[in-house]
């Protein structure tokens, strides 16, 4: 037999936890052809997999790439770590769909589109799979439709219940969505407009994406102070709707105050899944949150419109603000956790401290903080160093957890978060080789067929004969991030070959540049 790519002797974890083995691999057409000992036959490629893993393309459960993707197809930050695959459309936002007649609104949400062609495509999600199409994509992509954005097309930013009408037409937009191909619903639960969603309008929503056999997932009300009350409220939402519900990046943040609670969110995940309610997280292996550092500022005030609201933060305003921001801490105190991610206006604070960058320019934080979204018009992003390593392996150990990134598209953000280039790797490097948290076999089932069973992506996350040659091979004993938060360009370690629908798209840490990456329809599953 002739096969496209012959991978020899390589030790395979096929992604169902199970120990490995040591085999050959065959690949043609785009598939995996053959696995056995000494297979016969020729191949145009023949990979030595001596002392390297053999696995399948990571999925990332939990992914923000979408937002750049009609710039940044190529998706480098995505195959740099081995995923070939990510949902996006994740904690209430998507591209699509949008309304003129909320426009504005639906672009706070989902982001400005790069011209009138791709924002004709965004205003039904069918018309944009189709744009995507003809997009040369460096990875596989699926999609959840944000509920932030059938929200801002159907009510704009209105803090109030929808009216009944109201409602019917979120659902009409989910179902239509849904219909086109989307896999389900997200919701994100701290940013306007989803914010202001009471427990009933999740509950509808979430039953829509039921019956049209999805699922939903949630960036919750609160990860801090009330992050027990926030996961009792989702597992209401999954279990009276009836849905599939993944809880996003689950943690525990906000400071010493609120560690530890994921063993109390964790037990009452357990004790739901344990009455029959199908629920899931994921998670990014960092102590460290990301993301905008407007969400500093009370919901409500988002209503406003961002003229209205970057008015208030203008210095002869911005005092109302400080007590509701600040509190009874002073502002050095307040944003000791602080660091910028990136900022538009100011490229040269990318990961340095809020409260450092305000000590330089000689100002208070707080004003620092309120002149950094003006300048940017809303658009500073954060990151946050709030957590604890025990809420981190807590999480990861739990068997219904998945790995995401929650990674932003590189053309988005230069630099970002390192988990936007290194969660994966990560993982693998620190916390199965280093500390021993879970196995390696159990990290790569979390990577490949339990989000692929979860998200039903058919053909995804096993090695088995039949299954998409989507593959990563790597040294387990030098697989590793360098990403950090001053400079998350360094490229990982010990990833030999990632392997794309059959095609070859990194070698030795260096993508290809081969756009072998398809859209993930669920009318395909």
């Amino acid at each position: 037999m002739r096969y496209d790519i012959l991978i020899r002797d390589a030790q395979i974890l096929d992604g169902t936890g199970g120990p490995g083995y040591f085999s050959d691999a065959g690949i043609s057409g785009g598939r995996i052809a053959a696995i056995g000992r000494r297979l016969q036959g020729e191949a145009e490629t023949v990979v030595d997999g001596r002392g390297l893993v053999l696995c399948p393309g990571f999925i990332d459960a939990h992914s923000h790439q979408d937002t750049g993707l009609e710039r940044n197809p190529a998706c480098g930050n995505v195959i740099g770590q081995g995923i070939t695959t990510f949902v996006g459309g994740m904690c209430g936002e998507s591209p699509a769909p949008m309304t003129r007649a909320h426009l504005e609104d639906c672009i706070r949400v989902g982001g400005r589109p790069l011209d009138e062609k791709a924002l004709q495509a965004r205003l039904e999600l069918k018309d944009y799979f189709a744009y995507l199409a003809q997009k040369p994509l460096g990875a596989n992509a699926a999609f959840l439709v944000g509920h932030g954005m059938l929200r801002a097309c159907v009510m704009g930013y209105e803090n109030r219940r929808p009216t009944p009408e109201e409602l019917g037409k979120m659902q009409a937009l989910l179902a239509e969505s849904m219909d086109a191909g989307a896999l389900g619903l997200s919701f994100g639960l701290i940013y306007p407009p989803g914010s202001y969603a009471e427990t009933e309008e999740l509950i509808a929503l979430a039953r829509t994406a039921a019956e049209k056999g999805g699922l939903f997932t949630v960036h919750m009300r609160s990860e801090s102070a009330r992050l027990v009350e926030a996961t009792a409220e989702m597992l209401r939402v999954a279990e009276e709707s009836g849905c599939r519900c993944v809880i996003s990046h689950h943690k525990a943040t906000g400071g010493v105050f609120n560690w530890n609670k994921t063993a109390a969110t964790l037990s009452l995940m357990e004790q739901a899944a344990a009455r029959g309610c199908d629920v899931f997280c994921d998670q990014y292996p960092y102590t460290a949150s990301s993301t905008g550092l407007s969400t500093n500022i009370p919901d409500e005030l988002h209503a406003l419109g961002v003229d209205a609201l970057l008015d208030l933060l203008s210095p002869q305003k911005r005092e109302t603000l400080r007590p509701v921001i600040c509190g009874e801490r002073s502002s050095r105190e307040r944003f000791q956790y602080t660091m910028i991610g990136w900022s538009v206006s100011h490229p040269e604070y990318a990961g340095r401290m809020l409260n450092e960058i305000a000590q330089a320019r000689g100002e208070d934080p707080f004003d620092t903080q309120c002149d950094l979204l003006i300048a940017d018009r809303l658009s500073t992003n954060a990151i946050f160093h709030t957590q604890s390593e025990e809420d981190v392996a807590r999480v990861m150990r739990w068997p219904r957890a998945m790995v995401g990134t929650d990674g932003v598209s590189y053309s988005d953000a230069e630099p970002a978060h390192p988990r936007t280039f290194a969660a994966f790797p990560r993982v693998l490097g620190r916390y199965v080789r280093e500390k021993g948290v879970i196995s390696l076999p159990e990290a790569i089932r979390k990577m490949t067929s339990l989000p692929a069973a979860v998200y039903g992506l058919a053909g995804k996350g096993l090695v088995r004969e039949g299954m998409d040659a989507d593959l990563v091979l790597f040294d387990p004993e030098t697989v590793g991030d360098n990403a950090t938060y001053t400079d998350p360009l360094q490229k990982n370690s010990g990833l030999r070959y990632v392997l794309l629908n059959g095609q070859i798209v990194l070698r030795d840490n260096r993508p290809t540049g081969a756009p072998a990456g398809r859209l993930l329809l669920q009318r395909q599953r």
